[in-house]
């Protein structure tokens, strides 16, 4: 009886200890209901949309960088990383064991045809050798067999990078490779996009570089107007349908395309460059060829537009370590080099002199030109480098002649006890100070030096040293000359384009005038003066007419390196066109290694130029521009018909030779009688005609170089030996 009342009592006490704790649960289970529906319901509606909501970004299409004649010079192109999967692994059976054949264990790989797989590996090598021609289809060959033959190899072998699109497509798809090339790496896909020149390295240091994930990744055109080419990144709003599956958020009230965006994409906008890529490839030519020629560290060639200050051509080259002459990348030659101008600022410092309305001077005033002088004691010794002899001159001849003593002659005279007015003058028509241009680039600080108390620094500035400029600003300079007086800032840019609006770049006038226009048309005269007269007569050209400067500065530390330029317009009458080209640490002088590249740039510029088309020779009863010094004579005529200009012999000896010589001072072809017994002077030949003259008297020939016969050893008139060979020298 008592176990039966015991067992009740202890049932009971369980039955009451279950309902409490069913009643506790039960009432924290409802407070968390409550609370969780009540207070925090609005906190995890939130965790959970965020959860299941994300924001995309759509990527908006940077504009592309056209040129003035409408080829593409930069864009945005697909690249993509040619990885292969060159891995092998044991074959196992259903059972997941190993499969042995003749007691070896069978292997299985991505690259299911080995012998396609090898046969078109050559093809493979030759597609990624026409992308990237520095390396050889032997380098590609070599480093994919060498992978291949390990024991284990990579299941994600890095062949190249950056190999364009296509390539790589064709790659993928060739016969026992369709498995083995990677299309995912841990990174992500293989593709990604780059911004891409279309002409390789034809003025790539101007249309500039551009790079997203690069510090120093973005200069010239590309990095000035980033924010015209960028464009804006469409964001839209997105929910999970299923794992790694999302889709537009949709509002009944509202439609798709305006309830999904939070950020529409804005493609960038494409610009139109200044740049020509015919001149820009006819600039980039001659330099190099000038400088493989006579050396140099550095160079640049720009053309410009006269009226618009538009940048026609703008190339920069450098020589590397082992000689090679190439673009010169990330250093903007023209834009952030700066150098002593020489003999190019003596107009400059002649224009200053004659706008000085303190001084009466005119430009007939006669002064000394070459030889030695000494100003003061602490002036030292100045000379002429041209080895003029001592005489006078007009500042036409001064300009013609280059003449040191000259321009010293009246800086000495006229500014000897007020120097500053001649800085301050020079200062006022040379725009020495930041131009601002529209690239992204570093202009340099330049100008003249402050103290001019030592009177040599005074006198050096009257012929181009002691200042610093750069060749954009010298151009400049010159370009308004050229331009009856007004200065325009130099562009990049010829118009921004947004769908089918077009927006052109209007040309900015830095200064209405320079100078007195009378006094600009006359330093333009003598400018052309130089050419037909003075240092730049090797380049003289008597159908379109040049007009413009040498310039030639030494090193203080080592006179034997110069800085060699020539700038100038074209054409002398009418300027349409103004050229600078510059050649930094060469040994040869402005005339010889820049001037040439000046007149092979404006030959074809005139040429390209329909509206120039129409130029007429200046004496049309004479025979002007040359083709050769000395020549065959029924060559020779041949030659002007077919490019269509008059040609005529005058002072007809009693027995023609079949050779003519040009007479400079005439202007016109003259019968050559050759001498008999002597060696003949060849100057000026080409080789063509220097071998047929020569072979013709019975001499042997050899000779170096390219061009016309610039030397001949031995030298013209000297006997002829039996059996005797005439070494020439040829240059351009």
């Amino acid at each position: 009886m008592e176990k039966k009342n015991h067992n009740g009592w202890l049932h009971g006490w369980l039955f009451i200890i279950w309902l409490v704790l069913t009643l506790v649960c039960g009432g924290l289970i409802v407070r968390s209901t409550l609370k969780t529906q009540l207070i925090d319901g609005e906190m995890w509606r939130e965790k959970g949309a965020q959860r299941e909501m994300e924001q995309r970004v759509e990527p908006a299409c940077r504009g592309a960088i056209l040129s003035s004649d409408g080829k593409v010079l930069a864009t945005t192109v697909p690249v993509c990383d040619l990885c292969l999967d060159l891995g092998r692994w044991p074959k196992v059976d259903r059972k997941g064991a190993v499969v042995m054949e003749h007691g070896v264990r069978v292997m299985e790989s991505n690259i299911t045809d080995t012998m396609a797989f090898k046969a078109n590996l050559h093809k493979v090598c030759k597609i990624l050798h026409e992308s990237f021609p520095n390396l050889s289809e032997k380098h590609f060959y070599n480093r994919v067999m060498n992978e291949y033959r390990k024991p284990k190899p990579s299941r994600c072998f890095y062949v190249c990078r950056n190999v364009p699109y296509s390539q790589w497509d064709s790659i993928r798809h060739m016969e026992g490779w369709k498995r083995c090339v990677v299309t995912l790496t841990s990174d992500g896909s293989v593709t990604r996009y780059v911004r891409a020149h279309i002409y390789g390295n034809l003025g790539e240091n101007t249309v500039g570089f551009y790079s997203a994930t690069q510090k120093k990744g973005i200069s010239g055109l590309e990095g000035y107007y980033d924010s015209v080419l960028r464009g804006k990144d469409g964001i839209y709003n997105c929910i999970r349908l299923t794992r790694g599956v999302w889709l537009p958020q949709e509002d009944e009230n509202v439609p798709l395309e305006d309830s999904t965006l939070t950020q529409r994409k804005e493609d960038g906008h494409t610009i139109i460059a200044t740049l020509d890529t015919r001149y820009q490839d006819i600039a980039e030519n001659a330099l190099r060829k000038s400088m493989n020629q006579y050396g140099g560290k550095y160079g640049c060639a720009i053309l410009m537009e006269v009226s618009t200050g538009y940048v026609l051509a703008c190339s920069n080259l450098q020589r590397d370590d082992s000689g090679v002459v190439s673009e010169a990348l990330w250093n903007n030659v023209a834009v952030s080099h700066k150098y002593m101008p020489g003999s190019t600022n003596k107009t400059v410092a002649m224009l200053s002199m004659l706008n000085d309305r303190k001084i009466s001077l005119d430009t007939t005033k006669r002064v000394r030109a070459g030889g030695k002088k000494t100003y003061s004691a602490r002036g030292g010794v100045i000379d002429d480098s041209h080895g003029y002899n001592t005489d006078t001159t007009n500042l036409a001849g001064v300009l013609a002649k280059s003449s040191n003593i000259g321009m010293c002659e009246l800086a000495w005279e006229y500014y000897r006890n007020r120097r500053n007015d001649l800085r301050d003058g020079m200062l006022d028509i040379f725009p020495y100070g930041r131009l601002g241009v529209d690239l992204l680039e570093v202009e340099p600080n330049t100008g003249i030096r402050k103290d001019l108390r030592h009177d040599r620094d005074f006198l050096l500035l009257s012929f181009g040293y002691t200042c610093e400029t750069t060749p954009m600003q010298m151009i400049t300079f010159y370009n308004a000359l050229a331009n009856d007086g007004k200065m325009v800032k130099p562009l990049f840019c010829r118009a921004i384009l947004d769908g089918n609006h077009r927006s052109d770049v209007k040309p900015i006038v830095l200064k209405e005038r320079i100078a007195n226009p009378e006094l600009v048309k006359q330093m333009r005269e003598m400018l052309v003066g130089v050419v037909q007269n003075g240092t730049g007569s090797n380049i003289k050209n008597n159908v379109y007419g040049i007009g413009g400067k040498t310039g030639t500065t030494e090193n203080i530390h080592n006179r034997a390196i110069k800085n060699s330029s020539f700038v100038g317009f074209f054409p002398a009458d009418n300027p349409r066109y103004t050229c600078l080209v510059l050649l930094e640490g060469t040994s040869i002088a402005g005339r010889m290694a820049a001037a040439p590249v000046f007149k092979q740039i404006a030959d074809c510029v005139v040429a390209f130029d329909s509206e120039l088309g129409s130029v007429h020779l200046r004496d049309s009863g004479r025979v002007v521009n040359p083709v050769a010094t000395k020549a065959d004579l029924r060559q020779l005529e041949h030659a002007y018909q077919l490019l269509g200009l008059p040609f005529s012999v005058m002072d007809t000896v009693q027995q023609p030779t079949g050779w003519a010589l040009y007479d400079n001072e005439q202007q016109c072809y003259r019968n050559y009688p050759l001498p008999t017994g002597v060696v003949p002077d060849c100057h000026g030949m080409t080789i063509r005609d220097a071998m047929k003259l020569l072979r013709g008297m019975g001499l042997k020939v050899r000779f170096s170089g390219q061009g016309k016969v610039a030397s001949q050893t031995p030298k013209a008139r000297t006997a002829i030996k039996k059996g005797q060979t005439v070494v020439l020298e040829l240059r351009p």
